[in-house]
């Protein structure tokens, strides 16, 4: 757990902002290496993880390593484009990188970024361009409506903090995030940069940056060198949300594609996001199925039933509650219709 300290004064800092294409990114690129969250993601994933470039798999592993991720957010800060983000990270400091990929043992690097922190422009430049190269496979052909979901929960938020103050912000982000005033607690936080549980702000603003890729723990970067501490938090939970974002613009027909396009197609598209809920959401009731999924409870039922009838889902009761979870079977049709993960 990672306790984040206020005072008044801290406080009077706190913002919501969407951080920007580069970000979300540099962040995707964890995603990508993963299997997690498949409701949310496996689609994605498929389209994604193959058509990354060698450069952009070993930028992946430097920027993302397991257990870490690299923070370019203090040093770029928000930036409205993919060019604007770049540019701000060709022309930063020497210094202020070397400190950045300091958590990344030297060991990691690939030969070509090795002089990246010791201001070799060629380096440097290299590496925007594997991040361009990832932005247009994994980030451009859907950034329309990723900033449309961003800029709608900064909005949401936004609204809660003109209503109800600052508290009211803090106190909407449970369960992610736990606001026991002065101090807002991180469950589940592994402090990497931060080893010690508690962390004071000491005058620095607070900006909560949401974001479509980001894990289901929110992230803390603060930079010793910045005056602004940037915590990222995940702001795609749902997968109708998410098969929304990641659907192809027409099929043949003209017509919105469902998401993911394999899956659907094999088991309809009501039918899968019920299937990629439960995945996402393990022994949920039928209820919290339904709510989840945006659809009736009675349809639920029905969906539910069908799954369970070809051995991708099984129930448990609890007391008058049934559970609805995944199966061995279901887990690897979700896996093999989803995820391509980048090798490690």
């Amino acid at each position: 757990m990672l306790r984040v300290h206020f005072t008044a004064e801290d406080l009077a800092q706190v913002r919501v902002t969407v951080l920007g294409p580069l970000a979300e990114t540099q962040v995707s690129l964890r995603t990508v290496q993963w299997r997690d969250r498949p409701g949310l993601f496996g689609g994605w994933r498929a389209r994604t993880g193959l058509r990354i470039s060698a450069d952009g798999r070993e930028t992946a592993r430097l920027l993302s390593p397991v257990g870490g991720l690299v923070d370019l957010f203090t040093l770029v800060g928000a930036a409205a484009c993919m060019d604007e983000g770049i540019e701000r990270l060709i022309s930063a400091p020497a210094r202020r990188l070397r400190t950045e990929f300091s958590i990344v043992p030297r060991t990691r690097w690939p030969l070509w970024l090795s002089g990246a922190t010791e201001a070799d422009t060629r380096s440097v430049r290299r590496l925007a361009v594997a991040l361009q190269d990832c932005h247009r496979v994994a980030v451009a052909p859907y950034w329309e409506r990723i900033d449309q979901h961003l800029q709608g929960e900064v909005a949401r938020r936004g609204r809660l903090m003109v209503q109800g103050g600052v508290g009211a912000l803090l106190d909407s982000l449970r369960p992610m995030a736990v606001w026991e005033p002065p101090v807002l607690e991180i469950p589940g936080y592994r402090p990497l940069v931060h080893p010690k549980p508690d962390f004071h702000l000491a005058g620095r603003s607070f900006v909560l940056a949401p974001s479509v890729f980001c894990g289901p723990v929110p992230q803390l970067f603060a930079s010793s060198q910045a005056d602004t501490v940037v915590m990222m938090y995940p702001a795609l939970n749902n997968p109708v949300d998410a098969a929304a974002i990641w659907a192809p613009r027409t099929d043949p027909r003209g017509v919105d594609a469902p998401v993911p396009l394999t899956l659907s197609a094999l088991l309809g598209r009501t039918r899968a996001i019920v299937l990629c809920v439960i995945a996402d959401h393990p022994a949920c009731t039928t209820t919290q199925l339904a709510q989840r999924a945006g659809i009736s409870p009675a349809s639920a039922s029905e969906h539910a039933a069908t799954l369970r009838s070809a051995g991708l889902t099984t129930v448990t009761r609890e007391g008058k509650a049934v559970l609805h979870t995944l199966t061995h079977l279901g887990l690897t049709l979700l896996n093999t219709n989803g995820p391509a993960p980048v090798s490690v």
